[in-house]
């Protein structure tokens, strides 16, 4: 029995404990400024840049393509090597293309053969037509003779309308037959570099039986001389970019070195990408260095739009808006008091202020309720 009571006894002491906690204010939580983070308006320059993000390529890169077909003889050239202009790169056997061009020779022969017979049959066609046509006015043969006689002629032209058709395109056949065959000799279109080899000596390759064929792919070329970062500008900054601006170009695995650029080309229509509208900038490479800059490298490209001296700068976070108005809150007394300012530019990081405050003034950066306090902290007092 004694048991029992007990066991009714200790809920009854935990809900007295309980009410006893909270009606002395023990356990209510105690709401604690946050440390008031501050700063101090000093002079200064501000820099507002545009930041983008390129890459490194080459101004021209070529694609070199061959026609012929064949087994690669020649092709002493790895990627990186340099070549003149007119260079012989690549030889191909030139035996199917050859035997291909005679072919189209001989065919165009017996094409300009067809053509001299198709001439001989409308001439004779022709001193037959006028004969028959003064027999018939002499009443030695019908009306049905002279009929065939003129139909004659007129098979004969159409004949030789054909043979001149056939020569014209067995000449065009013969031209690029010939062109495959020089095509068996692949030269370098400029000076430069080769970029990447699609074939190799021993590769056997097709050739196109067309001309609408693009052909196949040999290797790539570049002039690295000319080289430029292109480079995609938010349509929120591009206004401020214009032709001839300088540009610093930094590379991921060169940190500590800055590369000179200009501004050489603004795409005249913007593109979406990543749901952002981007304009490509192409910036050209001056740097005496740029022969350490590869193609394909990732580039961060900063152009300089303004650069202001002297001015008054606070920190962006110390800039707040209160009831539509622009100010800072400065520190007196040991409180934030609102100031309404001016501002002008800002680069992201700090802000120009132009009137409300001086030189010195100790500004908040934390945030502000509307109470004009820092957020609140809670915890528990026990």
């Amino acid at each position: 029995m004694k048991k029992k009571a007990l066991f009714y006894a200790i809920p009854a002491l935990v809900v007295i404990a309980v009410a006893v906690f909270f009606f002395t204010g023990a356990g209510k939580p105690v709401n604690d400024s946050a440390p008031i983070k501050t700063a101090k308006a000093l002079r200064g320059d501000l820099r507002i840049e545009v930041v983008s993000a390129g890459v490194v390529s080459p101004d021209v890169e070529v694609v070199v393509k061959s026609k012929a077909g064949g087994e690669i003889t020649e092709f002493p050239f790895n990627e990186g090597d340099t070549v003149k202009k007119g260079q012989t790169i690549v030889k191909l056997d030139p035996k199917t293309e050859r035997a291909r061009a005679n072919q189209a020779e001989a065919n165009q022969l017996m094409a300009k053969a067809r053509l001299d017979k198709a001439r001989i049959s409308l001439k004779d066609v022709s001193v037959k037509l006028s004969r028959q046509r003064k027999l018939y006015q002499e009443g030695i043969i019908s009306r049905q003779e002279l009929d065939d006689a003129e139909v004659s002629i007129e098979k004969a032209r159409t004949d030789l309308a054909l043979s001149e058709a056939e020569l014209l395109q067995s000449r065009e056949a013969l031209k690029e037959a010939n062109d495959r065959l020089s095509d068996t000799e692949i030269k370098a279109p400029f000076a430069g570099t080769i970029l990447k080899k699609f074939v190799d000596r021993g590769q056997v390759i097709s050739s196109t039986v067309s001309s609408a064929s693009e052909g196949t792919q040999i290797f790539s070329i570049a002039d690295l001389d000319k080289i430029r970062v292109v480079a995609e500008v938010d349509e929120v900054d591009i206004a401020r970019i214009v032709r001839g601006q300088e540009a610093s170009i930094k590379i991921d695995s060169m940190p500590d070195k800055a590369f000179a650029g200009t501004i050489e080309r603004i795409a005249p229509k913007g593109k979406v990408a990543r749901t952002v509208t981007v304009f490509e900038v192409v910036v050209a490479i001056t740097d005496k260095d740029k022969a350490l800059l590869k193609p394909g490298m990732t580039a961060d490209v900063k152009v300089l739009t303004k650069f202001i001296t002297g001015a008054l700068l606070v920190p962006k976070e110390a800039v707040k808006t209160k009831d539509g108005a622009t100010g800072v809150y400065v520190m007196e007394n040991g409180s934030p008091r609102w100031t309404p300012v001016k501002t002008a530019e800002t680069n992201g990081v700090h802000t120009v202020v132009s009137e409300g405050i001086g030189d010195g003034a100790e500004v908040v950066t934390s945030v502000i309720n509307a109470n004009g306090q820092t957020s609140k902290k809670k915890r528990f007092f026990f």
